[in-house]
């Protein structure tokens, strides 16, 4: 039987996961887990006993853990099988992609590469941007963490197999690094593709270009408590701020 369920997360849905979870196996105890060091703290005798579930999480279990882990590891991937990888929605809008979803897969030791177990999917609107795509994603998660849950309480062995094999092409952190930096002179369409795409502020990467030696980044909206002092440009009517004056 599954003694413990640990989460791995830091996301606002935890709560919502143990209650989850607990309703299906009224003896479960769970352990929230959010980096690598609470996770190497966890003695082997409970990860005898256990199974694992990562939502939205960056960490990388290590083989060492999974390998003690009687009931397996298992990964909500926010992006179908076909989009493995970094910022899969941001790609998937930058080239078009016509549905996306999300993916439950058991964890081995390469990232987005165990075998898949779980798939929701759904139609991309036409000329959505990454904000709107976001919450379709949500929605995507909310059904498959409910559709896969009684599989995940209930099966002490491997979970089945789906027949959906992960797409060839995998970006990194350092490819969504590279794309945001465009140059000055971009065309208005690619622009316009670009922010719909990565057009978040504050993200790991901002769009940003440089000229005249400054560096300028997309800030759509002004913030008098941050903006005091920066010099605005404006592309093809898009708002950046230059954050070193």
């Amino acid at each position: 039987m599954i003694k413990y369920l640990i989460i791995l997360s830091t996301d606002q849905w935890v709560p919502d996961l143990k209650r989850l979870y607990r309703g299906l196996n009224p003896g479960l105890c769970t352990i929230t887990v959010s980096n690598i060091k609470e996770l190497y703290e966890i003695p082997r005798i409970v990860l005898n006993k256990s199974r694992l579930i990562s939502f939205l999480s960056s960490v990388i279990v290590p083989s060492a853990t999974l390998s003690h882990l009687k009931f397996g590891a298992y990964n909500f991937h926010p992006a179908p099988p076909a989009r493995p990888g970094w910022a899969a929605a941001s790609f998937a809008l930058l080239q078009k992609d016509d549905y996306f979803g999300t993916t439950l897969h058991r964890m081995i030791e390469y990232v987005d590469a165990g075998p898949i177990v779980g798939v929701d999917t759904f139609l991309v609107p036409k000329g959505i941007n990454i904000y709107a795509l976001r919450e379709l994603v949500g929605q995507s998660l909310g059904r498959l963490v409910g559709n896969t849950a009684q599989d995940i309480m209930s099966i002490e062995r491997d979970l089945p197999i789906l027949p959906f094999a992960w797409g060839p092409t995998r970006y990194s952190k350092q490819d969504y690094v590279d794309i945001t930096l465009i140059k000055p002179d971009i065309d208005k369409l690619r622009l316009e593709t670009i922010i719909k795409a990565f057009g978040e502020p504050d993200n790991v990467a901002q769009i940003r270009f440089v000229k005249d030696g400054e560096i300028y980044f997309y800030a759509p909206a002004k913030d008098p408590s941050k903006d005091g002092g920066l010099i605005e440009y404006f592309l093809h009517e898009h708002r950046f701020v230059n954050r070193f004056p």
